[in-house]
């Protein structure tokens, strides 16, 4: 299909007060100096079809102004553009018209708004129909792409634009095909498992999130294991154990003189063995105890810190949800408030009638005076059916709304009473582990001797000892210091001993968090490799793309990925003209490539306009393309000066 037109009229238009063009259907160049109205021309020509200006606004001013810069009243402001349409004449013809009343009992009219009236072929039209007819000869959107040269790179966002280069492209290139294409793509095609390759993209960048979150938890974790560890000095364990077989190869031969010197009588041999096995169960004891006491304070220490991670993180994610909830009601409720004016708005809507819609279209009489009652009583019925409709919706809105705000109020009291219970839970944990450094700082408020078990095993071993005292000679005493003096040596190794394997499982829980965070290490760096296999996958893609869509023009060139600095891909639609992007090149350059773009646009719509060149004096020559074309030329003309090329 071919557009162009033949002629445009102006009447009070910007302030162009009576202007004609004769194009016929010619390329045209407009030439003027600054603020002489070439760019009205084409402002005049988008508000006839689109409602719009040159700029794509749809609120601007159109009507002429005075001196002090305010509407001049009383004027009809009227475009008329006779267009020839696959060599078929059609004229298209709008009129902004101002309505003023004389309300009963004043003599001066007031200004009531504007009406605007449509013509086709010098036809009487209604807006609706006037804006179809439009839409099937072409619709707004593809005019603008073939008639703006700025268009598609100024208006269309990258994604937009991407997408109409593949469609003209034609090129249809399947996933499979390019993840058969390269054996480095086999491990997509082993991880897709039915999934598009932008679905698994998502699933590998959320993987590597969560797995980088869980491997930042660990540094911390171990730092808080090493933080139990004897630091102070060197333990050499080895030697501990030589001293202690020393010290119990002492013991026995102590032990073994006792038993001689208590064989002298069966009596004393036996007292000694009681007396023997309740110092053992005495020290027993105490070792026992002190161990225990000792695993005990790490391991609270250990399952405290615990608690609090959970503890903090139950509150955090908490306070995310309750804001958001407080977000969604402030959102909320700020629509209420628009729901308010919308019904005000709608409320005081009045009924205004049409004068012509009391008037025959075919013969302009009037109707009778019952006709119009019928008609006005029409016309309020479905004005207040229509008024009623939009008050109905506007209310559901709102019901819907409070019923919203309301069950978020709720879960925002539930979850600010978690939080405070969980803040409270956190207190108390805190002030756990404060007692429990504490106590390691002073390491001396756990007494064995006080606890009525060991007192009682401690005055049994006293009792015999008394015992024995009476009934052996002073030979046994000496045998006896020297035993308890080396099984307290003992004792004192054995606990040295016993700290050790805590030590050591401290240390195996350290090897075993720094294990797992290699094996997360190792995770996160094969899901990177798959990851640069998907920014290869689309690279090879938009390569495959990016030749065919190149292939169509001559000037321009589409770049649709573009290289981070980290290698990484990032998908984009950049036009590039002789290598430079579209924003760094001059307004010739910026024009040329934007009619490189519509001459390929045209041949794949087989459709063209006229398409409009502003500040036409920066470029010599420009592309030999099947179409009108109309200059707006900057000259010291102080009037417009109309000419053909």
């Amino acid at each position: 299909m071919k557009i162009r037109i033949s002629n445009l009229k102006l009447k009070n238009f910007k302030g162009i007060k009576d202007l004609e063009i004769d194009f016929n259907s010619n390329n045209t160049n407009i030439y003027g100096k600054n603020a002489t109205g070439k760019t009205t021309i084409f402002d005049a020509f988008k508000w006839l079809f689109f409602d719009k200006d040159s700029n794509d606004r749809k609120d601007f001013n159109i009507k002429t102004l005075d001196s002090e810069n305010k509407p001049i009243h009383f004027l009809d402001h009227e475009v008329e553009a006779t267009l020839v349409v696959d060599e078929m004449k059609m004229v298209f013809k709008k009129i902004l018209h101002e309505k003023w009343v004389t309300k009963r009992g004043q003599s001066e009219q007031e200004f009531s708004g504007h009406e605007t009236n449509y013509w086709i072929d010098e036809v009487p039209i209604k807006k609706k129909d006037y804006e179809e007819k439009i839409n099937s000869i072409i619709p707004e959107s593809l005019f603008k792409l073939i008639t703006d040269p700025a268009y598609f790179n100024n208006q269309l966002k990258w994604t937009e634009r991407r997408e109409l280069l593949i469609n003209i492209s034609g090129t249809t290139i399947s996933d499979d095909e390019i993840l058969n294409s390269k054996e480095e793509f086999k491990i997509l095609k082993d991880n897709l498992d039915g999934r598009s390759i932008d679905d698994y993209k998502k699933v590998v960048v959320a993987k590597i999130k969560d797995l980088n979150k869980e491997k930042e938890t660990i540094p911390v974790r171990i730092d808080e294991l090493t933080n139990t560890l004897i630091t102070e000095h060197n333990i050499n364990y080895e030697e501990i154990e030589k001293q202690k077989e020393q010290y119990a190869q002492e013991l026995q031969k102590v032990e073994l003189e006792m038993t001689d010197v208590q064989t002298r009588a069966k009596e004393n041999m036996k007292i000694a063995g009681e007396l023997t096995e309740a110092r053992q169960e005495l020290s027993e004891f105490k070792l026992k105890k002190e161990t225990e006491y000792s695993q005990k304070y790490s391991n609270d220490l250990i399952n405290l810190q615990n608690e609090k991670r959970i503890a903090e993180s139950t509150i955090r994610v908490k306070q995310d949800e309750d804001n958001e909830r407080k977000a969604k009601i402030e959102q909320d409720q700020k629509r209420k408030e628009e729901l308010y004016k919308e019904w005000d708005i709608v409320n005081n809507q009045k009924l205004e009638y049409d004068p012509n819609s009391f008037v025959c279209p075919t013969c302009k009489r009037e109707y009778e005076t019952d006709q119009k009652e019928e008609i006005k009583k029409q016309f309020e019925n479905n004005f207040n059916t229509h008024k009623k409709t939009e008050q109905d919706a506007i209310n559901k809105e709102g019901q819907s709304i409070n019923a919203r705000i309301d069950e978020n109020t709720k879960v925002r009291e539930k979850l600010q009473q978690e939080m405070q219970d969980a803040n409270s839970k956190l207190e108390n944990i805190n002030n756990k582990i404060a007692e429990i450094e504490k106590a390691k700082e002073s390491d001396n408020t756990f007494d064995v001797t006080s606890m009525p078990e060991y007192i009682d095993k401690d005055k049994k071993v006293k009792e015999l000892e008394e015992k024995v005292k009476n009934l052996s000679n002073g030979d046994i005493s000496g045998l006896q210091n020297k035993k308890i003096e080396i099984t307290e040596e003992i004792n004192k190794l054995n606990k040295t001993l016993n700290e050790r394997e805590i030590q050591e499982k401290t240390k195996e829980r350290i090897t075993e968090l720094q294990n797992e965070e290699e094996v997360i290490s190792n995770k996160i760096q094969a899901l990177e490799g798959q990851q640069y296999a998907l920014e290869d996958f689309t690279k090879t893609k938009v390569e495959l793309l990016e030749n065919a869509i190149n292939s169509k023009f001559e000037l321009v060139k589409f770049r649709l990925f573009d290289t981070q600095i980290n290698g990484g891909l990032v998908e984009c639609c950049d036009t590039l003209v002789n290598g430079v992007p579209y924003a760094d090149v001059n307004n010739a350059h910026k024009i040329l490539a934007g009619l490189d773009i519509i001459n390929t646009l045209i041949k794949f719509y087989n459709t063209s306009a006229p398409i409009f060149i502003d500040n036409r004096e920066s470029i010599n020559e420009i592309y030999n393309i099947d179409t009108q074309i109309i200059s707006l030329i900057v000259t010291t003309d102080k009037e417009l000066r109309i000419g053909e090329k």
